[in-house]
């Protein structure tokens, strides 16, 4: 299945201020890892002077809360629509109360809540490799209630 991209969009999720919100995660399917392309978070904040947000990239076991659990799952968009292939993953965004776990951050940032954007592109010689039954999340915390949108590319 080499070469199966596909994109999780995740828009307008409310982060609540000093509360820790996981956003976006997928989880690999048992037998077939996954490698993580891009990841992004925008915030739509309205004023200039507000601290920035936190954002974690991170990844997860699943060990509780795995996509669909306290979340709303998501399909992924195929890059390419006419491969056979399907995703064998899970994915899911907005996880209203219990954060998944066991969470690794392999990134944090902090962005402006002002239009602030963070767009992490894998290189090509050191990509993150989620292994089988595994996962990789987006969380934030922000010091002011805002909403985040972005998204997660991943090549099975």
């Amino acid at each position: 299945m080499a070469m199966n991209i596909v994109d999780i969009p995740y828009r307008s999720i409310a982060v609540v201020s000093s509360t820790i919100k996981a956003v976006v995660g997928v989880k690999a399917a048992a037998a077939v890892a996954l490698k993580l392309l891009e990841a992004s978070a925008s915030f739509d904040g309205p004023t200039s002077t507000n601290a920035p947000a936190v954002v974690d990239f991170s990844r997860s076991t699943f060990a509780t809360q795995p996509p669909g659990t306290l979340s709303t799952s998501v399909t992924p968009n195929k890059r390419d629509p006419g491969r056979a292939e399907a995703f064998g993953g899970t994915a899911a965004f907005d996880w209203s109360t219990t954060q998944p776990t066991v969470l690794t951050v392999q990134h944090s940032k902090d962005v402006g809540q002002f239009n602030g954007l963070y767009h992490y592109i894998n290189p090509f010689a050191a990509p993150h490799i989620i292994v089988g039954g595994q996962g990789f999340v987006i969380s934030i915390t922000s010091p002011n209630n805002v909403n985040v949108t972005g998204h997660l590319t991943c090549e099975e």
